[in-house]
């Protein structure tokens, strides 16, 4: 019995002393992690709000003075708004927040009586309606034409900041997020760009913002849909290029603190970042997140399936901190109304939440989510998802929303937070770096060594073991060094192999008490590499056009070429150095082509890559490499390809390739029942006989054109010089400039 109670002392000391620590210690990130001043990792939990009377229920007042509770957005209001938020954050402290996620309502910075320069008006079905300078119809708080600089320099020392202070007296963090939300599509140096620069130099050159800057962080924009590069086009790079020059101004202005950077579609997509991530320190990344996003919803709650599609849509999880600005759930309500989401997608009825889902289906996969990477912290997406603001007004206490309905977000998260409220958090910036709790026992690794195929991406675990039994991991920040670096490389904690080879991979890491760690690890890497493919220069045969082809077992993609006829190179040649997610190929008709199919390749959740002459792209991001024609499989010779056809590629060393029909079960091979220029001729066999891939009959019609690899001709021989950079066929050659 002694025993007991002194574990349960223990435990209510520490849990005492868990949270709560005043003034709020300072955050910083490291790797993908947030940390306090003593590295200790630290993961938040809260809600987002905005000061609007109309969000706020009406319930620190209305401007028609229902119940004598007149209020209007001046400094009256804002007295009102101040002394209703304290009860809130004072019933979210209770409910274990520890961030709270500030939206500058445009409420109270819009000005009737301007409209800013480049916005019009015309007439619409009868209804006036704002273009604004991007040519686009904006209504709501994505019409930023009537913002008041004058008004939001009023408002930041008497409102916003107030908010700001009153939260973190009551232990939480505070992400600021600008006023309104963003038109449906902006581009790198339109007047959105110049909006969110004003207010971030004019957020982020005041003392106080500066003073806290360990406390306060920005989220840059709520909920950009389409980002367009400043030619208006799809770009990789143009995520980084809208919003690296605001992140630039806000530190030109001094300010050190995080900045949560957001993604296009709603804040789902992050493609772009993996190549061109934002530059700089204390960069983190502001994500949205909703029942049936992410291939995850109700009717298919795989948490593999949400693991997997988030990290293939935020791959920036791998390298830099993550927080969830919006999230919530209700389940079905067949008494309420249902609505349509920003993609127009209808929502069912539920009780009171913008998505519709339940904790034990939808919600138990994105926990699992979340425990899986470890780093994301998350607000709900209002205080009235996570407690009954009602009864906390009315009794001081703290309920969970939605009359405690366990399969809604309420008193869910309530739950867990509660359970992660002694978990990674932060420690007082003065603390002591002594006893147990910095005392590292051991550094342990998953594993010591790994056998790994040319391509595969695998994350190294490595976790420092504290006297006091808590975790810490540092496979993102452990220094890294390889014996043979031609073998793998690692970059933010995860191992890629590279080629074929053994080596030995040295991490260490030193402590906060100046002990260094070390842990080696042996690395073996085999797969096909582009030797084994000796063998098959009669590939080269095949075609003008490049034949693309997916090797299973390292998703590296290759193609034919006859270059080395040229000098450049052998047989195949890989086309891109990055993961293929996927093996499926869909066949399109060609425009104007008889019996011609380009064969492009898709990845597993129906995204397609878009192949042709130029670099393509897969939701912004960029893609080189070349497909393939195929020619003669209509109804007259073989069998017509359906769009969709999911191929099987095989590969024997010797032997060659086989495509297989999944669907059909049937073989492609060699045929010459046509003949085209720059093609490649192939029909189909049984299943029951699988032959490789040989060579082909081709025929030139012109050798004195030149002609893009979808067989136009674009130039004569004497033209080359004018013709931009790429791949041609020129004289029955592949050739590129």
């Amino acid at each position: 019995m002694k025993r007991i109670l002194a574990l349960l002392t223990i435990f209510f000391a520490l849990g005492a002393n868990a949270q709560g620590v005043k003034p709020l210690p300072s955050l910083h990130t490291e790797g993908r992690w947030l940390v306090d001043k003593h590295g200790n990792q630290v993961v938040l939990h809260g809600v987002m709000d905005t000061p609007n009377m109309y969000f706020n229920g009406w319930r620190w007042g209305n401007p028609w003075g229902w119940n004598g509770n007149t209020a209007n957005y001046d400094d009256n209001g804002a007295k009102k708004c101040i002394k209703y938020f304290e009860k809130i954050f004072k019933g979210l402290e209770e409910a274990k927040c520890d961030v709270f996620r500030l939206h500058m309502d445009p409420a109270w910075t819009n000005d009737g009586g301007i409209t800013a320069t480049g916005f019009t008006k015309k007439v619409k079905n009868g209804k006036t309606v704002t273009i604004d300078p991007n040519g686009q119809e904006v209504d709501g708080e994505a019409n930023i034409s009537q913002f008041s600089e004058t008004l939001y320099r009023h408002w930041l020392p008497t409102l916003y900041f107030e908010l700001a202070k009153k939260a973190m007296n009551h232990g939480m963090y505070v992400v600021v997020r600008p006023p309104g939300v963003c038109p449906g599509n902006i581009k790198v140096g339109d007047y959105y760009q110049a909006y969110l620069t004003k207010v971030w130099d004019i957020f982020s050159s005041q003392d106080f913002v500066k003073e806290h800057a360990g406390q306060i962080s920005i989220e840059l924009a709520n909920e950009p849909v389409g980002l367009k590069n400043a030619n208006g086009q799809d770009d990789a790079k143009a995520m980084h290029d809208f919003f690296q020059p605001i992140v630039d101004k806000i530190r030109e202005n001094g300010f050190t603190g995080i900045i949560w950077v957001p993604g296009t579609v709603w804040q789902q997509n992050y493609r772009g970042y993996a190549e061109y991530p934002i530059e700089g320190e204390n960069i983190g990344y502001a994500v949205h997140d909703y029942c049936g996003w992410y291939g995850c919803s109700d009717a298919n709650p795989d948490p593999q399936n949400e693991i997997k599609n988030f990290h293939e849509s935020v791959p920036v999880i791998d390298f830099a901190p993550v927080i969830i600005t919006e999230v919530d759930w209700s389940p079905v309500n067949p008494d309420a109304e249902g609505h349509y989401n920003e993609s127009g997608t209808w929502v069912q009825p539920n009780f009171g939440t913008w998505a519709t889902g339940s904790t034990s289906k939808w919600g138990k996969a994105y926990k699992t989510m979340l425990d899986y990477f470890g780093n994301i912290s998350m607000t709900l997406s209002g205080t009235g998802c996570l407690i009954d603001e009602d009864k906390l007004l009315s009794t001081g206490k703290v309920y969970p929303a939605f009359n405690g309905n366990e399969e809604a977000c309420g008193k869910t998260c309530m739950d867990w937070y509660a359970d992660y409220y002694n978990v990674n958090w932060p420690h007082a910036d003065d603390e002591e770096e002594t006893g147990d709790f910095y005392t590292v026992t051991s550094l342990e690794a998953e594993t010591d060594s790994f056998d790994l195929e040319r391509g595969d991406k695998v994350a190294i675990s490595l976790k420092m073991i504290y006297a006091d039994g808590h975790v810490k991991d540092i496979s993102d920040v452990a220094e890294y060094t390889i014996d043979n670096p031609v073998v793998v490389e690692v970059k933010n904690g995860y191992l890629r192999a590279l080629r074929s080879g053994e080596t030995i991979v040295n991490a260490s890491y030193k402590d906060v008490q100046g002990n260094t760690w070390t842990k080696s690890f042996s690395v073996k890497v085999t797969g096909v590499s582009l030797d084994d493919f000796i063998t098959l220069r009669s590939l080269s045969e095949i075609t003008l056009q490049p034949f693309a082809i997916v090797n299973k077992s390292n998703e590296n993609m290759f193609y034919g070429s006859d270059n080395q006829d040229l000098g450049f190179g052998p047989a195949l040649e890989v086309v891109n150095k990055k993961s293929i997610n996927g093996y499926m190929f869909k066949a399109e008709p060609v425009s104007g082509r008889s019996g011609c199919y380009l064969l492009r390749l898709i990845t597993l959740n129906g995204s397609e890559y878009s192949i042709g002459d130029n670099p393509g792209y897969l939701n912004s991001q960029s893609i080189s490499g070349e497909c393939c024609f195929i020619q003669g499989l209509n109804d007259q010779n073989g069998e017509e390809i359906e769009n969709g056809a999911v191929w099987e590629i095989n590969y024997v060393k010797g032997s060659g390739f086989t495509l297989k029909n999944v669907g059909t079960g049937r073989y492609l091979k060699d045929s010459n029942a046509a003949k085209y220029r720059t093609a490649t001729y192939m029909d189909f066999l049984g299943a029951d006989n699988t032959t490789r891939i040989n060579a082909v009959e081709r025929t030139v019609v012109d050798n004195d054109a030149v002609y893009t690899l979808q067989g136009r001709k674009v130039a004569t021989r004497q033209q080359w010089n004018s013709l931009p950079r790429g791949i041609y066929i020129v004289g029955g050659k592949k050739i590129i400039k």
